[in-house]
């Protein structure tokens, strides 16, 4: 599998206690995880495991990361980078954590819990039992692995092409006048879901589906319009306007982009966690939105 060495992640070790010694061989479990004070809801498995004195690796919901490490004396922790595979796609919370990481410069480590932390950020791990291949084919008798997850068919179109979100999609000819809410989600090189959702102000949603979507080709849903009009009036009473154009994050391979428009500013948010607050929020509440047109798709 193609690696892209986007750093390695460097602990400089100085001494070797008896707890730093528990710590080479074993596997941590990520139980939370807090950035600028604001908790960060766990939402997947993010395994840490030290395989020896020097070297570690970090399993993602799909991609797997590695590095080398040291501790200097007793809790100084000195952050030269990170290694990852370039599948996709993984959870925010996973990717919340790989930001973290390149972010500490303390450890505190005991014998069921290491906390590496710095002043923007804090994560917390508890010890976590991997189980080997035998204990694995005793659980499932009939020894075999699945993963979940949705490859290219021959259903898809447009495999594989990524769409310029700058170009106009017309979804029908009978599209609402007036303001509409663009969200464009693009492909990546997992299975991340290719779709356009334009929302109007009455309810009415024009859907895309392209590379991996659930739901292919063009159709239309109509949603609440209470709740159409409420999410336009948090769209107008914000400072959409004032945002950057661009909110990413270069040592992270591999992200899902996502192109929000509005009132014809375009801004592409490839890293959530980098953007502010209020951008946040209204990208969550539109996806809300977005998921309760698929769902209705869905059912057709």
């Amino acid at each position: 599998m193609k690696t892209t060495l986007l750093s390695i992640l460097v602990l400089t070790l100085v001494s070797c206690d008896a707890s730093t010694k528990e710590f080479i061989g074993s596997s941590w479990k990520v139980t939370e995880l807090k950035t600028n004070g604001t908790v960060v809801k766990v939402t997947s498995d993010v395994i840490l495991k030290v395989n020896s004195e020097t070297d570690f690796t970090l399993k993602l919901d799909t991609n797997n990361c590695f590095g080398t490490y040291a501790i200097t004396g007793k809790d100084k922790i000195k952050l030269e980078g990170l290694a990852c595979t370039e599948m996709c796609c993984d959870s925010d919370f996973s990717r919340a954590v790989l930001n973290g990481l390149s972010k500490v410069s303390k450890i505190s480590l005991n014998k069921n819990r290491v906390t590496l932390s710095s002043d923007e950020v804090e994560i917390k791990f508890e010890r976590y039992e991997i189980l080997s291949n035998a204990k694995l084919k005793m659980m499932n008798t009939d020894g075999k692995f699945t993963k979940n997850g949705r490859g290219s068919t021959e259903t898809t179109t447009n495999v594989g092409k990524f769409e310029n979100p700058n170009k106009t999609q017309s979804t029908t000819d009978a599209a609402p006048k007036g303001e509409y809410i663009e969200l464009y989600k693009s492909p990546c090189k997992g299975n991340c879901e290719e779709f356009t959702m334009k929302f109007y102000e009455d309810g009415t949603v024009y859907y895309t589906g392209k590379f991996n979507a659930t739901v292919q080709g063009k159709h239309s849903v109509t949603l609440t319009a209470s709740k159409s009009k409420s999410l336009f009036k948090e769209f107008e009473q914000s400072n959409f306007m004032s945002f950057q154009e661009k909110y990413d994050n270069e040592r992270i391979m591999d992200l899902q982009n996502t192109y929000l428009t509005y009132k014809g500013k375009k801004i592409h948010i490839r890293d959530k966690y980098s953007a502010p607050k209020e951008l946040k929020e209204l990208l969550e509440k539109l996806e809300v939105q977005a998921k309760e047109a698929l769902d209705k798709l869905k059912k057709r």
